[in-house]
């Protein structure tokens, strides 16, 4: 039940993300998303599916800084908790992807054998001309996306990666069953041509 909510959470908020972009470019086309505008837009999109699903449910960030990299919401309901980790990929650098995997630790040690717990990090990325830019689409799901050559006809030429998310959070924190996706929902000006160059990007664990 709970991933089929995030499900039409996720897609109604690639349209927001569409408007974000719209409303603030050139500054998210040149450096992304702040990790506040993405947790804060897709908590807003999620608390709206429950409540028209009659789920009550409230809201808590766990840090109020709102410079903090990786701003950490948790969504509680009477049955369930829901951590969202947003997470800023600016640099694809591989500091900027361990401090992502470190991040979930605040959400694990949190965890109430009393309800189940659900884990959502989001994130989004402009590629650049850099090999690690370049790996993130691997690193994120695991391994090459199908549509490789959709990226190359916009000249992005995706790289493999040896060490990636899902085995990272595997390795140090036992997760498995994640549901990884990449998404593309910004569009050309004046047509429905996807623009490969912007990742946004979601990763989906039921914790217990």
């Amino acid at each position: 039940m709970v991933s089929d909510l995030l499900s039409v959470s996720i897609h109604q908020f690639k349209a927001d993300c569409l408007q974000l972009c719209e409303q603030h470019y050139p500054t998210v086309h040149n450096r992304g998303m702040r990790g506040n505008h993405l947790g804060k837009t897709l908590c807003r999109r999620i608390m709206s599916t429950l409540s028209k699903a009659d789920i009550p449910a409230e809201l808590h960030q766990c840090h109020q800084d709102d410079a903090l990299e990786q701003p950490i919401f948790r969504i509680e309901t009477a049955d369930f908790n829901l951590w969202i980790i947003a997470h800023r990929l600016v640099s694809a650098n591989l500091a900027r992807r361990e401090a992502l995997v470190q991040s979930v630790n605040t959400a694990c040690q949190q965890i109430d054998e009393n309800k189940q717990h659900h884990l959502l990090i989001v994130s989004d990325h402009w590629f650049d001309r850099s090999k690690a830019s370049k790996e993130i689409p691997a690193w994120w799901l695991g391994q090459l996306p199908v549509n490789v050559n959709d990226y190359l006809a916009d000249g992005i030429r995706l790289q493999e990666c040896a060490n990636t998310l899902p085995h990272c959070l595997q390795h140090q924190y036992l997760l498995s069953g994640g549901r990884h996706q990449i998404h593309h929902p910004l569009k050309r000006n004046g047509s429905d041509k996807t623009v490969h160059r912007y990742l946004l990007l979601t990763a989906y664990y039921q914790l217990q």
